[in-house]
């Protein structure tokens, strides 16, 4: 009987030998008796690595819509959402990206290699690679209606910051330019892209003399890593549109995409 048992397993045994070979106990227990198995082989799929702590995966993916009200009563509720997490990411995404580049191009100065990290990790850029590496799928929110597409690309920061705290800066990089990167970034397209929609708007309003272009802000809420910035773009008297952003910068370039939308129509 044992050595029937023996044999019908074998192949079991061998393929789980295989592959859990280079994991720790954690990521072992994860993969084969966890009760989240399905999230954890999810997670494995997009960044090629069994987490070790799913909790880290869970939070990223948890939009603070999902806090509701609570999250202006409770300061620990951001402790509950994936906003801590997308601050770390975004600084290990910016660090990945300036390095790769730093390799790839040798010869190119600091104005070249800054204009393309900002091409790279754009907002627009980010929200389609959270949608082609099918993290939007698993995103918690309660966002109803016209979901503000930034989450996306917030989420993808916040994953990033998971994979970091996770499995470590090499697991991480790792990730970034082989998911993101080297897959999904063609760099001969991204040099030729025009990224700053703030000069393009700029250039469209003089060109078809439009008027003084301005930006003002017209909220300011939140403090800290919290802060948000309302930003609006009008040519002489008329609004040409609006946009929001955890700086003014940021609130410019997407007031500017906003405008160029409508006008360009």
């Amino acid at each position: 009987m044992l050595v029937f048992c023996l044999k019908k397993y074998k192949n079991r045994i061998s393929y789980f030998s295989i592959e859990t070979a280079n994991m720790n106990l954690s990521q072992i227990y994860n993969l084969l008796f966890s009760k989240e198995k399905a999230f954890v082989r999810t997670i494995q799929n997009i960044v090629g690595s069994v987490p070790k702590d799913t909790f880290l995966y869970q939070l990223a993916l948890t939009h603070s819509s999902v806090m509701g009200s609570n999250r202006d009563k409770n300061i620990e509720s951001a402790k509950l959402c994936n906003e801590r997490l997308e601050f770390l990411g975004d600084s290990i995404l910016d660090a990945v990206v300036a390095d790769y580049l730093f390799q790839i191009y040798p010869l190119k100065d600091e104005g070249f290699l800054t204009e393309m990290r900002s091409k790279i990790v754009n907002r627009k850029s980010l929200n389609d690679l959270c949608h082609k590496l099918q993290i939007d799928r698993i995103i918690r929110h309660n966002q109803s209606g016209s979901i503000n597409e930034s989450m996306y690309g917030d989420a993808l920061e916040a994953f990033i910051g998971a994979v970091y705290m996770d499995l470590g800066y090499e697991k991480a990089k790792k990730f970034i330019v082989t998911k993101i990167i080297s897959s999904l970034i063609h760099l001969d397209t991204v040099e030729d892209q025009v990224i700053s929609y703030k000069n393009k708007l700029i250039e469209y309003v003089q060109k078809n003399k439009m008027g003084q272009l301005e930006f003002d802000v017209i909220e300011e809420n939140g403090t800290g890593h919290q802060k948000m910035f309302l930003v609006r773009a009008k040519a002489g008297e008329k609004i040409l549109g609006s946009g929001v952003g955890k700086n003014k910068k940021t609130a410019e370039q997407r007031a500017s995409e906003d405008a160029l939308s409508r006008i360009t129509q």
